[in-house]
């Protein structure tokens, strides 16, 4: 693979259980493909920042709001030793659905990312990094 042509990172956000109201509580999964094999003993350390780049009205009392992940997957190849350390860099949008009557004004607060080497059982290293990170997203309207 050419870490020159990083194909971009699989982005999702699920609503955590409870969260029915304004400050919604929801879980953002990267997912992204490293450009070497990682020793899942060792997983890579990724601590992305969040941030609002804009709401958009897309029909009646339909908004999407855009946000901004960037950051940068720190970790060291499998067999690479001391002093391999490679960084792949992760800057991405990634769009949610609001339901409002006005345009909703929204603030985000994000909590401690937990990150991982996704593999299948008996599997020493993994090209799949995936980081989990609760977000707070508190929506006022006008």
């Amino acid at each position: 693979m050419n870490c020159n042509m990083i194909q971009p990172a699989s982005i999702s956000v699920t609503p955590m259980l409870g969260s029915t109201a304004s400050p919604y509580e929801v879980l953002v999964n990267i997912t992204q493909r490293l450009c070497f094999p990682c020793c899942v003993g060792n997983p890579p350390v990724f601590d992305g920042r969040y941030s609002l780049v804009g709401v958009s009205q897309v029909g009646e009392g339909q908004y999407v709001a855009t946000l901004h992940c960037e950051g940068v997957i720190c970790y060291t190849p499998l067999g690479g030793g001391c002093g391999c350390t490679k960084s792949q860099p992760l800057s991405q949008d990634f769009t949610i659905p609001i339901a409002s009557t006005t345009a909703p004004t929204i603030t985000l607060a994000q909590g401690a990312s937990k990150n991982t080497l996704a593999t299948t059982a008996c599997q020493q290293a993994s090209r799949t990094f995936v980081s989990e990170t609760p977000l707070t997203i508190t929506i006022a309207t006008a």
